[in-house]
């Protein structure tokens, strides 16, 4: 018998395990066809000079920069389009029998709905008609009001702190920082901010995702301050679409360095003079740089027109001193448990019996003596705190530095310093793209960050802690396939 049931239950089991395997392949194949992904679309209408529809025309879309090809024919009524478009320069080809061929170029920018419209002249199909600027510099398909940024204003606009959250206050109406922007007035958090399909939104905080992608690996980005429609969830959107390889091999490389001890730290007339205070001192060192080409393996595989590969490095070495978060800590005698210097320091008074530099004392009481009835309780004598510490008091006292001065804490800071703080960060992106046939491809796009930035203030620190491979962050941006 229990051989009996186990016979029919794995049978089950794998008729179960190949329906969800279809309906995964099935979720891959469409997904990706929504525009979230930056891609754009390309349509039109073929007509010949007296505008008269031209129908079953043979329609050739080519990326000039990889090569890859689409073929598509006008409908009954001359209408032809392509979905799910790369961004990128682009020839489209349009030919018919008995009219010469129509060849026109242009350049399909993030998200963009181009709208070719090509006229054919009556003559032989060798002849050749070329058209510049094809597409129609106005969009009509939607009522957007956009903004677009290309890779040469990304990449030559100065930055500093290189994220690119901070061009996004360069389109009117934008007011933006380094984690996140607000449209018009609106909330932080009711901006849309996608790359290459996958969302770039903070989920704690409703800006820019701690870990933003780097500059270099953005190809363009657009802003939809008003009109975005129902394939977003919001009222506006950023659409990045991340840089690609191509038929060439690309690359460049950058570094960037800011220094203030060369010249000497700038000492402010607030700052101590003696030899325990340090000046704040900056070295900042950015640097990085990326490559592109199509997949080459000599003797085994040609990618040219098939595979292309990315890849970009980001570095960082922030060596400064910073002020401490918090500049009031407890005297050595109050982590002795002698806190006779407790006071209110929001009000003042003038007895001399019950006040402490001006200020009303602070009465302690003993939570253990806690009468069951009255709930009253009785208070240490002269706010002395038997001991021992406990073990998380313990810790802390480990933790935190001593005073610099003898300014009463609960009155006013007593702690003025410096610390070191160190940041080291590696962004590491891969990008794959894959011609898998005529028309059809697919994409996998993975950014990984290896960050290891102590952090040390007055009373709380956060000891470093060594970046152990990958795990600080990692992510995988998109693996989208289109038809």
């Amino acid at each position: 018998m229990i051989t009996h049931h186990h016979y029919r239950f794995w049978p089950a089991v794998a008729r179960l395990a190949t329906l969800l395997g279809l309906g995964l392949m099935w979720l891959l194949l469409t997904v990706p066809v929504l525009a979230q992904t930056g891609q754009g679309t390309v349509t039109g209408t073929v007509t010949d000079l007296s505008q008269a529809i031209v129908p079953s025309a043979n329609v050739t879309l080519t990326n000039t920069a990889t090569g890859v090809t689409t073929k598509g024919q006008s409908s009954d009524v001359g209408i032809f389009y392509f979905g799910a478009v790369p961004i990128g320069p682009y020839k489209i080809v349009v030919q018919k029998e008995g009219f010469e061929q129509w060849a026109g170029t242009f350049t399909l920018a993030v998200g963009q709905n181009a709208v070719v419209s090509p006229a054919l002249k009556v003559g032989k199909t060798t002849t050749i008609v070329e058209v510049t600027g094809a597409a129609a510099p106005i969009e009509t398909q939607n009522g957007a009001v956009s903004d677009i940024k290309d890779s040469n204003q990304i990449g030559d606009l100065p930055l500093n702190g290189r994220q690119v959250g901070q061009l996004f206050n360069l389109t009117p109406g934008v007011e933006s920082g380094s984690g996140g922007a607000r449209v018009n007035g609106m909330k932080v958090g009711s901006l849309d901010i996608n790359m290459d399909g996958a969302t770039m939104v903070d989920r704690f905080g409703g800006g820019m995702v701690r870990v933003q992608p780097g500059i270099e690996t953005v190809q363009e980005f657009r802003i939809e301050t008003v009109g975005s429609d129902a394939k977003f969830d919001q009222p506006s959107t950023v659409v990045m679409a991340s840089r690609s390889g191509s038929n060439q091999l690309h690359g460049a490389g950058y570094e960037y360095l800011r220094d203030n001890t060369v010249i000497g730290a700038t000492r402010l007339r607030t700052d101590p003079v003696g030899p325990d205070f340090h000046l704040p001192e900056l070295i900042r060192n950015e640097f990085g740089g990326y490559l592109s080409g199509p997949v080459y393996i000599p003797h085994v595989w040609n990618g040219k027109d098939k595979a292309f590969w990315f890849f970009d490095y980001e570095g960082l070495r922030s060596r400064q001193r910073a002020s401490p978060i918090f500049h009031n800590v407890p005297t050595a005698a109050m982590w002795q448990g002698d806190l006779s210097n407790a006071v209110d320091p929001n009000n003042s008074c003038s007895s001399s019996t019950t006040c402490i530099g001006g200020y009303p004392a602070i009465t302690i009481y003993d939570p253990k003596s806690t009468n069951p009835v009255t709930f009253a309780r009785t208070p240490f004598p002269n706010n002395q705190v038997p001991g021992p510490l406990n073990q998380t008091a313990s810790v802390l006292k480990s933790l935190t530095a001593l005073p610099t001065d003898s300014t009463n804490p609960f009155v006013g800071p007593n702690f003025n310093s410096t610390y070191p703080l160190i940041q080291t960060i590696n962004n590491y992106t891969v990008k794959w793209d894959q011609n898998i046939s005529s028309g059809t491809g697919s994409r996998y796009a993975s950014r990984r960050a290896c960050r290891i930035a102590p952090w040390r203030g007055a009373t709380t620190p956060t000891p470093s802690t060594p970046c152990r491979g990958w795990v600080a962050a990692r992510e995988i941006i998109s693996i989208t396939m289109w038809p």
